[in-house]
């Protein structure tokens, strides 16, 4: 009687436990109705120059928080530009110029990326590479291997345009997709040419209102998926070289209000949703409840992290701003802005 007692228990137990671990599997991307979805049918939160978080204050800052928060808090796809290392067969991280903003080595990086994925199963990563110094994708995959990341590394076939499930991804273990604007070929697959699956709307804008719902990269070709490029500069010249700086100033009207006008309108235009949501500074504004909507999923709730760092002194005008950044969450979720 006590072993069958026993036993029993034990059966209950593990039962609970099987039960809970495959709730937990049925969780892609932190939703469950994102399982069954095929990649290019989901809307992920993309950091343009994710990695230009640091240093802190810096003019050329695109984030104010780091790779594994962004990671952390949502964000399922990053922007990295690749500029050579050097004195090492690295990959250096770069804005515009190593020389206006170093946020150093690629290994780094990955060594965090890797840390998520095997922290969290459940998760589709995408990275997306402009290559700089048109560096070869042998170098790539040089500092790939080497940060353990090479069992991840997913590979899409020239021409076909059938993507799996984010569940059959997960099953695999292969999770991790990279493009890279120019210079693939195919001794390495899985740095595939960004242009043959993706088309870019423009990104060097510096008013809100020119926000456009065009092909500008390619130019004039539509791809299966795109790149909602959202985000605004403001140009600076020095010794005769103009570089583009973010404006941290005004990202929490960007990222809001400004954002579904922007998804409506190309949602319109290209009658499709956009597969990724380029954002500077994604925890202003409602970056989060946009793209649950547009997944067609409840959002979680889940807050971004706030930083306490000032991006920059344009940002210190912010301060009475910041306040009500919130409240555009509940705004976009209240009343439906966006157009399902």
């Amino acid at each position: 009687m006590r072993t069958s007692l026993i036993v029993s228990v034990a059966t209950a137990f593990l039962s609970s436990g099987l039960l809970q671990l495959t709730d937990a599997e049925q969780l892609c991307n932190g939703y469950a109705a994102l399982c069954s979805k095929t990649y290019d049918q989901v809307t992920y939160a993309t950091t343009h120059n994710a990695y230009a978080y640091t240093p802190p204050g810096a003019l050329a800052v695109n984030q104010d928080n780091n790779i594994p928060t962004q990671l952390g808090d949502g964000i399922r796809a990053l922007m990295l530009d690749a500029y050579n290392a050097n004195v090492t067969s690295d990959i250096e991280l770069c804005h515009t110029s190593c020389s206006l903003l170093d946020a150093g080595p690629l290994s780094k990086v990955l060594t965090q990326i890797k840390t998520f994925m095997d922290a969290n199963p459940n998760e589709v990563i995408t990275i997306f590479w402009e290559n700089a110094q048109s560096l070869t994708p042998a170098h790539f995959q040089t500092v790939y291997d080497n940060a353990g990341l090479s069992k991840y590394l997913y590979t899409q076939a020239a021409g076909n345009t059938t993507w799996p499930t984010l569940a059959e991804m997960i099953s695999s273990g292969q999770r991790l997709v990279n493009y890279i604007d120019h210079g693939s070929d195919t001794t390495v697959p899985w740095l595939m040419n960004e242009y043959s699956y993706i088309f870019e709307t423009p990104f060097e804008l510096t008013k809100a209102d020119e926000f456009p719902c065009t092909i500008d990269r390619p130019l004039n070709q539509r791809q299966q998926m795109y790149v909602l490029n959202h985000f605004l500069s403001g140009n600076v010249t020095i010794n005769g070289q103009t570089f583009d700086l973010p404006q941290p100033g005004s990202a929490a009207t960007t990222n809001g209000a400004d954002l579904v006008t922007h998804v409506n309108d190309c949602k319109t235009t290209f009658s499709q949703n956009p597969s990724f949501v380029a954002v500077d500074f994604y925890e202003k504004g409602s970056v989060f409840p946009v793209i649950a909507q547009l997944n067609n999923v409840t959002w979680n709730g889940k807050e971004p992290t706030q930083s306490a760092t000032t991006t920059s002194g344009a940002a210190s005008a912010m301060s009475s701003v910041n306040a009500k950044t919130m409240g555009m969450v509940a705004l976009v979720t209240a009343l439906g802005f966006l157009t399902l």
